[in-house]
């Protein structure tokens, strides 16, 4: 990141910006020398719940619209599994996670869970109306009733007494700066 606040992205080719549906739909006046992506996912959930003129027009005039690879993917979900974000994210937000991190670029969010992965991924990431994060957390499940830990991410009750599972604060560290 540089002092400005922006992020280049990996190809040196100018200021990247990756943007989430709320970023979007919320779209802002981005400055002409940054250049905007997102993913198709972003492109059917405007379409599906957001469609507006306003909308359709930021995407027909200012986003470029491209799909992440299948490494960068696999990479987003282990880190989102890492930190028990995983059962926090839809497939669009993976897929949005995984563009930015392809890319080098900074990720626009108003998703907490969005903003933890892209923290453990080590890129940057702005939120344009909520305050952002501002400690990466890590997650676990655990037996509201016995406390034991879940075994992996998908447990729906605990193996030991059949209680019901909770998502707790494992630990936390200040964002890197």
């Amino acid at each position: 990141m540089n002092d400005s606040g922006t992020q280049t992205g990996a190809a040196g080719g100018g200021i990247i910006y990756v943007l989430d549906t709320s970023a979007i739909y919320n779209a802002t006046d981005y400055p002409a020398d940054i250049t905007l992506y997102s993913t198709p996912g972003v492109l059917r959930e405007l379409r599906r719940v957001y469609r507006t003129e306003r909308a359709e027009l930021f995407v027909e005039t200012r986003l470029r619209i491209a799909e992440p690879a299948r490494g960068s993917i696999e990479k987003v979900r282990e880190i989102a599994r890492r930190s028990g974000d995983i059962s926090r994210l839809s497939p669009t937000d993976i897929e949005v996670l995984s563009l930015a991190v392809e890319m080098g670029a900074l990720l626009v969010t108003e998703d907490y869970s969005m903003q933890n992965i892209a923290e453990a991924a080590g890129i940057g990431f702005i939120s344009l109306y909520l305050p952002p994060i501002r400690e990466f957390v890590e997650w676990e499940l655990r037996c509201l009733s016995c406390g034991a830990p879940a075994e992996g991410s998908g447990a729906k009750e605990c193996r030991i007494c059949g209680g019901k599972l909770i998502t707790r604060r494992r630990r936390s560290r200040p964002l890197r700066e």
